[in-house]
C-alpha cells in the first residue's frame, strides 16, 4: 500500500507548524493538536506523520504526557504500515527523545536501537546520526560523560560528512554539555559558540536561548559571575518567548546558585521554587533531581539541616526512579547499540568463523578461547587445560597471574573423582568452589592463591574422547552462574572441540604429506601406512554404530532376563511340587498302603502340574525365540528376506519389558503382506532408537501417550514406514539439529545424543534409504523412513552414505 501526498487542506498548517517548532512552541503545540485531529478526520496519514514528528519537539511544555506520546506511537504505526523507513526512523528518534526527557532510559534505548536498524534499511545516514546522538544523551544521563563524548564525537564526524547543519548543531551542542561535565571548560565553550552560530542561522530560537544558559554555566564554573548573569538574562528572555520550559528550569536553578554564592539565600530559594515548578511542568525528572540537590547544598550552607535532609531525600527518590537496579544491564545494552562493545552472541559467532581459529595450533587456540571468554562471559579469568598422560595440564590463563606457577596440573591419581567427572563429560558449575563436592579438594592447591570464589568447568570432547576442559573463574566474590553463561561456556567448548578436530586433521594431513614426500624412496611402505590410516577413519563410524547396537542389545537382554524370571520360576516351583508328590506315591507303594483314592488324587494333581509346567515353558520358549531372532538380526550384518510386520512385532516384544510401566500405547498397523530383502537387524535398531526417543523426549504431560507404526508400498521398488507420536513435538531450532551427533535435550540426564544420529546413519548408509522428520511443537512428531525393497549390497553402503 502506497501513501498519498499531504492534502491541500492541511499543507499550509503542516508548513506553519514546522516553521514555529523552534520559535513559538505554544502556538505550534495548539496548531499541532488541531491539525492532528483534522488529519484523522480526513484520513490524511501523510499529514499526520509529518505533524507528529514536529509535535514531538513542542510537547515538552506539557511535560511529555502519556497522551502525547501515544500520538507519536500512532504515527509510528502508520509509517510502519506504509513501509516508510525514513519516516519510521525519524519518529523513533523523537519518541526516544520524549521518553528520554521523562528519564525513561530503557524505552529511549529501545527506540534508538530500533532507529539504528531502520536507518540501515532506509540507507538513511541522517537517522543513524540522530540515533547515535540519542545514545550519547543516555550516556550523559547515566553520568558516563567520557563515553558520551566518544559516541558524540563519532556522530559529529558522520554529521560533518552529511553537511546537515541542524544535526551538527545538536551534536556539537551536546558534545559541549559533556565536555562541561568533564570540566573541559574551554572546549565546552568553543562547542557552544559553534552550535549557537548554527542555531542563529537556522533561526532555532529555543536552542539559542538554551545555549546562552549553557555558556552561563561554564562562566559560572570559572567565576565569571557577571558575564554568567548577563547570559542567564538573555537565555530567560528567549526561552520565555519560545516557551522552552525545560531550559527555564535550568536557568532559574543556575540563577539560584549565583544568589547563594552572593549570600542572598532568600532570593536563591525563590529562584529554586520557580525552577522546581518549571521542571515539574516539563516532566524533566533529571533536572528536578539536580534542583533538589542544589536546594540541599544551599540549605547546608545556611545551616538549615531540616531542609538540607528533606531535599536530599527527594533528590535520591528521583534518582532511584531514573537509575533502576538494572543500570548495569542498561549500560551493557547501550554499549552494544553504540558499537562500543559487541554482544556475546556476535563475539562467539565471529570467533567460530575466525580464520585465525582455523590455522591455530593448540597453544594459540587456548589463548584465543580464553581471551574471547573474558569478553563473552565477563569473568575475571579464563584458563584452558589439556588432558594428556593421565593428567590435566594448564596450557594458558588470561589474564596471566605472575604469582601463580605456570606449570599447574591436576593428576587423575590425586583427584580421581574430579577427573572421572570431567572425563565423563560432566559440567562442573561451582558457585562456591569451597563448598562444591568436585572443587573443594582442589581449593587449597589451585584456587586459594588466586582468591578464586567461583568456577565454571566445561569439558572439551572430540567424539568420545576427552581432550581437556575450559575453566571460567570469578575472583574476590561469589558469582552465581546463569543458564546463559553456561550456554555460552558450552558453546566455547564446542568451538574449541571443532578447532581441535581441525588440528587433528591438519596433523593427519601433514603426516600424509610427509609420507607422500617419501613416496619415491619407499612407495610400498607409504601405501601401507595410508591404507592403515584410511581404514582407521573408515571404521570409526562402524565402531560407533556397533557399540550402540551392542548397548541396545544389552538393555534388551537385561529386560528379558527380568521377564523370564516369572515363567521359569513358575516352572521350577511346579516341577519341585511334582517331584515331591512322586516321592510320596512311591513311599505309599513301598509300604503297601496305596489306595485308589490316593492314586486318583495324585493323577489329577500331576496332570494339572504338568499343564502348568508346559504353559510356562512354552511362554519362556516364545520369549527366548523372539529374543534370539532379534539378537541374531542385531548382531548380524547379513541381508535376508523378511516380513516387515513380523519383524516390527518382534522388535516391539523385545521392548515391552522396558515399557511395561510407562503407560504408553504402541500400535503396529503395518499390512501383513509387505516383505523386504534388506537388513532386519539394522531396521530393528532403527525402530528401537525411534521408539526410545519418543519415550524419553516426547511424552511429558500428554494424556494417552501413543506411538503409531505404519507402512505402505510406494511402488514396486520402495516402501515407506512412518513412526508417529502425539507428544510435545519439537521447535524449529531443535528439529534442525536433531540428527546431529551428540545433540540431546537431556544432557546430563541419560541422553547420549547418538540415538537419532545412529538411526539416520543406518537408514542412509546400511539400508540405502531416506529419513525425514515432520514435527509441530505441542502436537507431535512423525519420522518418515523411505527404504528400497531391495537393500544395497554391503560394498555399496559406504557409497550411499558418501553420496548423501
Amino acid at each position: 500500500m502506497k501513501i498519498g501526498p499531504i492534502s491541500t487542506q492541511l499543507q499550509a498548517a503542516v508548513a506553519q507548524i514546522h516553521e514555529q517548532t523552534h520559535s513559538r512552541k505554544a502556538d505550534a503545540y495548539l496548531l499541532c493538536e488541531a491539525t492532528l485531529n483534522l488529519a484523522r478526520e480526513l484520513h490524511d496519514d501523510a499529514a499526520f506523520i509529518a505533524v507528529a514528528i514536529d509535535y514531538a519537539l513542542v510537547i515538552d511544555q506539557q511535560g511529555y504526557p502519556d497522551r502525547s506520546i501515544n500520538i507519536l506511537y500512532e504515527a509510528l504505526q502508520l509509517a510502519q504500515s506504509y513501509h516508510l523507513f525514513k519516516e519510521e526512523g525519524r519518529l523513533l528518534i523523537v519518541i526516544g527523545r520524549s521518553v528520554y526527557t521523562r528519564a525513561e532510559y530503557s524505552l529511549a534505548i529501545q527506540a534508538w536501537a530500533h532507529a539504528l536498524e531502520v536507518s540501515e534499511l532506509a540507507n538513511d545516514d541522517n537517522t543513524w546520526v540522530w540515533a547515535k546522538f540519542g545514545v550519547g544523551q543516555v550516556y550523559d544521563a547515566m553520568e558516563d560523560h567520557a563515553t558520551a563524548i566518544t559516541v558524540l564525537t563519532e556522530a559529529k564526524k558522520r554529521a560533518d560528512e552529511l553537511g546537515d547543519h541542524e544535526l551538527l548543531m545538536h551534536v556539537i551542542f551536546n558534545l559541549g554539555v559533556n565536555l562541561y561535565r568533564e570540566q573541559h571548560y574551554a572546549l565546552a565553550l568553543e562547542n557552544y559558540q559553534i552550535a549557537q552560530t548554527y542555531a542563529i542561522n537556522l533561526k532555532f530560537d529555543d536552542e539559542i536561548g538554551e545555549l546562552f544558559f549553557r555558556m552561563a554555566e561554564v562562566n559560572l564554573a570559572e567565576d565569571r559571575i557577571e558575564l554568567a548573569w548577563q547570559q542567564l538574562d538573555q537565555a530567560e528572555a528567549i526561552c520565555t518567548r519560545t516557551h522552552h520550559i525545560w531550559a527555564l528550569a535550568n536557568i532559574y536553578m543556575t540563577r539560584g546558585i549565583i544568589y547563594a554564592k552572593k549570600g542572598q539565600f532568600r532570593d536563591a530559594h525563590l529562584e529554586l521554587e520557580k525552577a522546581t515548578a518549571a521542571a515539574i511542568k516539563s516532566g524533566a525528572k533529571h533536572v528536578l533531581m539536580r534542583i533538589y540537590l542544589t536546594q540541599s547544598n544551599i540549605a547546608e550552607q545556611e545551616g538549615d539541616a531540616t531542609t538540607c535532609l528533606n531535599t536530599y531525600k527527594q533528590a535520591n527518590q528521583i534518582r532511584a526512579q531514573i537509575y533502576p537496579s538494572d543500570k548495569k544491564q542498561q549500560i551493557a545494552a547501550l554499549e552494544e547499540i553504540a558499537g562500543i562493545s559487541e554482544s556475546p552472541g556476535r563475539i562467539l559467532l565471529d570467533l567460530a568463523n575466525s580464520a585465525q581459529l582455523s590455522n591455530a595450533n593448540l597453544l594459540e587456540l587456548s589463548e584465543l578461547i580464553c581471551k574471547n571468554a573474558i569478553k563473552i562471559l565477563k569473568v575475571d579469568q579464563a584458563s584452558y587445560w589439556n588432558y594428556s598422560n593421565q593428567q590435566f595440564i594448564k596450557l594458558f590463563r588470561f589474564p596471566p597471574q605472575e604469582e601463580v606457577s605456570q606449570d599447574e596440573s591436576i593428576s587423575t591419581d590425586q583427584h580421581p573423582s574430579f577427573s572421572k567427572s570431567i572425563l565423563n563429560g560432566d559440567l562442573i558449575i561451582a558457585h562456591s568452589v569451597r563448598h562444591h563436592q568436585m572443587t573443594w579438594p582442589l581449593y587449597a592447591e589451585h584456587f586459594l592463591a588466586q582468591n578464586i570464589f567461583s568456577v565454571l568447568m566445561i569439558p572439551i570432547r572430540v567424539g568420545n574422547e576427552s581432550r581437556g576442559f575450559l575453566c571460567f573463574e570469578n575472583c574476590n566474590s561469589q558469582h552465581n552462574w546463569t543458564s546463559n553463561e553456561v550456554q555460552y561456556a558450552s558453546q566455547l567448548a564446542l568451538v574449541a572441540a571443532r578447532a581441535i578436530s581441525n588440528i587433528d586433521l591438519s596433523n593427519f594431513l601433514h603426516e600424509i604429506a610427509t609420507l607422500n614426500a617419501k613416496l619415491v624412496q619407499n612407495n610400498e611402505i607409504l601405501e601401507q601406512r595410508v591404507a592403515e590410516r584410511t581404514q582407521e577413519l573408515a571404521s570409526a563410524m562402524d565402531h560407533l554404530i556397533q557399540s550402540e547396537k551392542l548397548a541396545s542389545l544389552g538393555n534388551l537382554v537385561a529386560g528379558f532376563a527380568h521377564e523370564l524370571n516369572t515363567p521359569l520360576g513358575n516352572t521350577l516351583t511346579a516341577s519341585s511340587t511334582l517331584l515331591e508328590k512322586n516321592n510320596e506315591l512311591i513311599e505309599q507303594i513301598n509300604i503297601g498302603k496305596l489306595k485308589k483314592s490316593t492314586l486318583d488324587q495324585y493323577l489329577a494333581e500331576s496332570s494339572m502340574t504338568a499343564q502348568l509346567i508346559e504353559r510356562n515353558a512354552r511362554k519362556a520358549s516364545n520369549l527366548i525365540s523372539n529374543l534370539k531372532q532379534v539378537a541374531v538380526d542385531t548382531a548380524s550384518s547379513k541381508i535376508r528376506y523378511f516380513n516387515l510386520n513380523q519383524t516390527v512385532n518382534e522388535t516391539l516384544i523385545t521392548l515391552s519389558p522396558s515399557l511395561k510401566h510407562k503407560n504408553i500405547t504402541i500400535e503396529n498397523t503395518i499390512p501383513p503382506d509387505i516383505h523386504l530383502n534388506s537388513y532386519p537387524g539394522s531396521l530393528e535398531q532403527i525402530i528401537t532408537n525411534l521408539v526410545n526417543n519418543a519415550v524419553i523426549h516426547a511424552f511429558t504431560e500428554q494424556k494417552n501417550p501413543t506411538i503409531k507404526i505404519n507402512a505402505s508400498l510406494l511402488d514396486l521398488d520402495f516402501t515407506q514406514i512412518t513412526i508417529s507420536d502425539n507428544g510435545c513435538g519439537m521447535s524449529d531450532s531443535i528439529k534442525s539439529k536433531v540428527f546431529d551427533p551428540f545433540f540431546t535435550t537431556k544432557f546430563g540426564q541419560g541422553g547420549s545424543g547418538l540415538g537419532l544420529y545412529l538411526a539416520y546413519s543406518l537408514v542412509i548408509g546400511t539400508l540405502g534409504g531416506q529419513l525425514q522428520l515432520e514435527t509441530t511443537e505441542g502436537i507431535g512428531s512423525t519420522f518418515i523412513i523411505t527404504l528400497p525393497n531391495q537393500a544395497p549390497q554391503e560394498q555399496d553402503q559406504g557409497n550411499n552414505l558418501h553420496r548423501h
